[in-house]
């Protein structure tokens, strides 16, 4: 079958790989100049279900909207208008739903469905890139510890592995860890891993192209007609016809889908990152570390130690150095000195759509012919490949291996 892709993210790559190692002819559509460029560009790299953050937990929806109100380095928003009323009343209901563990138990399985997917890409084709093994979230207080006790639960049920520390024994794993900071424990989580996303998307694109699919990048599909629900417009060229078509467009999707009876409740939300050359490497990070307190991610990536976090809504007009004061601060109080941050620092913004209940659609949008892999929010990495898999599966008629029970648009 002849089969479109739009987006060239780590969805939509990783989404063309599988489609095309099932014997379809794949066109991917990004109206980039190159793939990786928007969300999946400076991740944190996190993979895995251990640190899988739901944004559906009870009480979630009030922290972080007064977080946002009353000031916040970790949230933030700019402009009353910036943040819908009827996208806050639907993210509140989800965060007290009846069901909201099942919710935060299907994003765990596919993050672990994914990873393991992602192995078994790694091995097949013998791609090479930056991962370390393990992550470490670390918390200040005791509170933090008992706001993650849901998950962890969730987790016992599941057989994910994970393991509750004191201070010392995290500074025997850690031992690059400040003496100076002060903290109640933290919890490893010895099979989750750090692995740089652009990398691996750049891999999985050349092989993809290897085996015949086709890139097409500085092209910008218009938005999908119902009455050519199967047809792809590109300004001044004429439509072309395929027998499938699979939104993976992150927060462009709900444009595109505008003009179809499809409800894609998404908000932009944006998130920062730094990244610095290593100084020393006896004062990096071993493990992937996640500070519970500001949400903040630090890994080490090669030669380069990452940190990541910020959760902000709207236009923020300041500049890009002031917005991440707080990723410098958080760097510098578990590992100080570790990187150059006074020389070559990339800062990079990337927006993500965020769902109203904090899991990714895949499936069949109920149009014909078009299928959704969108709406993963800050966890695109993480679930990256197994969604791709999931999404071929279904689109080739096959049995997917995974549950996808509430996973689909119909919940909307």
């Amino acid at each position: 079958m002849r089969i479109a892709v739009i987006g060239a993210g780590i969805v939509g790559v990783t989404t063309a790989l599988e489609l095309v190692s099932h014997g379809h002819e794949v066109v991917v559509f990004e109206k980039n100049t190159g793939i990786a460029q928007e969300a999946s560009f400076a991740t944190s790299g996190f993979i895995g279900p251990g640190l899988i953050h739901s944004w559906t937990v009870p009480q979630m929806a009030a922290r972080v909207i007064q977080k946002m109100m009353f000031g916040s380095g970790a949230y933030s928003f700019h402009g009353l208008k910036n943040i819908p009323l009827k996208w806050l009343w639907q993210w509140s209901s989800a965060c007290t739903h009846a069901d909201f563990k099942l919710k935060i138990e299907s994003l765990q399985r596919l993050a672990f469905y994914s990873q393991e997917v992602m192995k078994g890409i790694s091995e097949q084709y013998g791609f090479q890139f930056e991962l370390s093994k393990g992550s470490i979230l670390v918390c200040r207080q005791e509170k933090e510890m008992k706001q993650f006790q849901l998950q962890l639960d969730l987790m016992t049920a599941n057989g994910i592995a994970f393991k509750k520390l004191d201070p010392t024994e995290t500074r025997i794993l850690e031992p690059a860890l400040s003496e100076e900071i002060q903290f109640f424990g933290s919890i490893l989580f010895p099979n989750d891993e750090v692995a740089n996303c652009r990398q691996f998307a750049l891999l999985a694109k050349q092989q993809a192209t290897l085996m015949g699919a086709e890139f097409r990048t500085g092209q910008e599909v218009l938005p999908l007609s119902l009455e050519s629900s199967k047809q792809i417009q590109i300004p001044l060229q004429p439509k072309e016809d395929f027998d499938h078509i699979v939104v993976c467009a992150g927060i462009h999707s709900k444009s595109l889908l505008k003009h179809l009876p499809v409800n894609l409740p998404s908000l932009a939300v944006h998130g920062y990152s730094l990244s610095a050359a290593v100084r020393e490497h006896i004062d990096a990070p071993v493990y992937g570390i996640v500070d519970a307190k500001h949400h903040i991610a630090i890994a080490r990536m090669g030669q380069r130690i990452r940190v990541s976090g910020i959760t902000e809504v709207g236009n923020n007009k300041k500049p890009p150095n002031e917005c991440v004061q707080l990723l410098y601060k958080t760097l510098n109080d578990w590992f100080p000195g570790a990187a150059k941050t006074h020389e070559a620092v990339q800062v990079w913004r990337g927006t993500r759509d965020m769902l109203t209940d904090g899991l990714p659609i895949l499936g069949h949008s109920g149009v014909p012919g078009i299928w959704l892999n969108t709406g993963h929010g800050n966890h695109g990495w993480a679930t990256s490949c197994g969604s791709a898999r999931a999404i071929a599966d279904m689109v080739s008629s096959r049995g997917c291996e995974m549950d996808l029970k509430g996973l689909g648009i119909e919940r909307f």
